[in-house]
């Protein structure tokens, strides 16, 4: 009976000590695989033995604290697992990985100092880490660069966020636990980490339907306004048709009559009226009559003033002249009627004159054999632009001409051409109507003389020339002996009379023995020409024609 109770006893002293070795080697074997884990971070991030060894020491108290819990706590509670991914080159990862598995082979071999003595491992524990055990990398010639590299930390890439494994049983005591086999990890590029980015599919939202809104009736469209007038191109604007012309050249012209002053006496008077657009006008009031037929140079009254509707007022200080169809109401400043002027449209005597038995025509509307490249309108009228086919000397010339109606052009930009004589003198054609008759005005002698007495009509209507002209004389040497004359008769008036010619104007060519056509200047304005005529003559003298004064027409 004694021997029973003892083997009895061993039985169940034995049994007691082999129970908590086996409840111990299982928390070992989790404290071996924590350990072993927590190894194999730290070894990416820190490679020196002596932050291992510190990091040893801090483990194992844990693992004596971890022991007292785990012994209360389920067998089969489960780890969950959160890889990190390195950012360390390729061959610094081998290396860290083969040190920590070398690391843990040194740990499973060496007896845990918290187990009880007896305690022994399982050979299935050692087959497991020989699985886990990588065969050693070969040599490379970069092994240098690689071993000074593992001294350095390197920067740890952006954790990613896993989805949490399925939870596995722990194996039953007794039974070999299973070698982990390490999770791939990504292959980065040197010095980059690449961020991945969740594409989340955006959540789709019932929406409430659109109900249509009732159309509206279309409202009329209202109507486009004209947009307003531009004020016209002074250099543009050019009326050579009467049919076409504005409201404000029915006030532009001459007026003639009679004014009694005071005392009762009655003077003739003219007044030319000029037209400027848009309704402005300026005028002047000449005491004996109009240029040509009564004032000659004499006293004058400068006016101005504008037109509102049918009726135009022009005035200087309170003396006033209202024109109203073709009268003109003269009103001195102390409210007395002077008289009324008549409205009245002069010609030329010399109108339509026929060349003698010795001239010869140059344009008679029909044909233009006189001139070189000569254009015609189909009024059959002649246009600018054009010389004589026939270099002229000493001649007698006839030519009819008639200027736009340019009420915004003013100075040289109102209907401007020219005669030019042996292309060298120029006797000027311009609308100077109105004005004083200056150097670079209507039958001027252009920058050199101005007309004695200034006998342009108003536009479109018909005006003449009629010029004597007697070339300049030069030696054999080439110089000058004698200068050229010319004589103009604009309107049948005199206004240059026998002029020595100093030397050429404007832009004319260079004086010279040799004889040179006559030109009709084309200065971009519409003015046109008839009835042309010259009569070659044969010595130096100049024909005088006598001075012929043309009565005002009455309408």
């Amino acid at each position: 009976m004694s021997l029973y109770r003892a083997l009895f006893s061993l039985l169940i002293i034995t049994s007691l000590l082999a129970g908590p070795a086996i409840g111990l080697e299982s928390s070992a074997k989790k404290d071996d695989e924590h350990t072993e884990k927590q190894d194999k971070d730290k070894s990416t991030k820190h490679d020196s033995k002596d932050h291992d060894k510190k990091k040893q020491e801090k483990d194992k108290k844990d693992r004596k604290d971890r022991k007292d819990r785990d012994k209360k706590k389920d067998n089969n509670r489960q780890k969950k697992d959160k890889p990190e991914s390195s950012d360390k080159k390729k061959s610094s990862k081998d290396d860290a990985k083969g040190k920590a598995e070398k690391k843990t082979n040194k740990d499973a071999d060496q007896p845990n100092e918290d187990a009880p003595k007896k305690e022994m491992k399982p050979e299935p524990k050692k087959e497991a880490s020989k699985k886990k055990e990588k065969p050693k990398p070969a040599k490379e010639k970069g092994k240098d660069k690689d071993e000074t590299s593992d001294d350095k930390p390197t920067k740890a890439a952006p954790k990613k966020e896993m989805k949490p494994e399925p939870k596995k049983e722990e194996p039953k005591q007794g039974e070999p636990t299973p070698a982990k086999t390490p999770a791939p990890q990504p292959k980065q590029e040197e010095g980059a980490s690449k961020k991945m980015e969740s594409k989340l599919e955006p959540k789709s939202e019932d929406k409430p339907e659109e109900i249509p809104s009732p159309k509206e009736t279309p409202k009329p469209e209202p109507k486009p306004v004209p947009p307003p007038k531009a004020k016209p191109d002074p250099k543009k604007i050019a009326f050579t048709d009467l049919n076409q012309v504005d409201e404000d050249f029915a006030f532009q012209g001459e007026y003639y009559g009679k004014l009694r002053l005071p005392g009762g006496i009655l003077e003739t008077t003219g007044i030319q009226v000029i037209a400027r657009g848009d309704g402005n006008f300026i005028g002047r009031q000449l005491r004996g009559g109009l240029p040509g037929n009564g004032w000659r140079n004499d006293s004058m009254i400068d006016l101005s003033g504008t037109r509102d509707g049918n009726e135009l007022v022009l005035s200087q200080g309170n003396y006033q002249v209202f024109i109203t169809g073709n009268s003109a109401t003269v009103i001195n400043s102390a409210g007395d009627t002077l008289g009324i002027l008549t409205k009245v449209h002069r010609r030329s005597e010399l109108m339509g004159l026929k060349p003698g038995s010795g001239a010869m025509t140059l344009f008679d509307g029909t044909s233009a054999e006189g001139f070189v490249n000569a254009k015609i309108n189909e009024k059959g009228e002649l246009q600018i632009g054009t010389i004589t086919k026939d270099p002229v000397q000493d001649f007698r010339l006839h030519i009819e001409f008639r200027l736009p109606y340019m009420p915004y052009a003013t100075g040289q930009a109102r209907s401007n051409s020219g005669l030019y004589i042996q292309e060298r003198y120029e006797v000027q054609i311009l609308d100077s109507f109105g004005l004083p008759g200056e150097f670079n005005e209507c039958a001027a002698l252009y920058r050199t003389k101005s007309p004695d007495l200034n006998m342009c009509f108003p536009p479109l209507a018909w005006q003449t020339y009629d010029v004597y002209f007697t070339a300049a004389r030069f030696d054999d040497q080439g110089n000058k002996t004698s200068p050229a004359r010319i004589t103009v008769q604009h309107n049948g008036i005199l206004v240059q009379d026998n002029y020595l010619i100093p030397n050429k104007t404007g832009a004319g060519k260079a004086e010279g023995p040799d004889a040179r056509p006559i030109k009709l200047q084309d200065h971009g304005n519409p003015v046109v020409f008839r009835n042309v005529w010259i009569e070659h003559l044969g010595g130096p003298a100049v024909t005088r024609p006598t001075e012929a004064i043309v009565t005002p027409e009455k309408n």
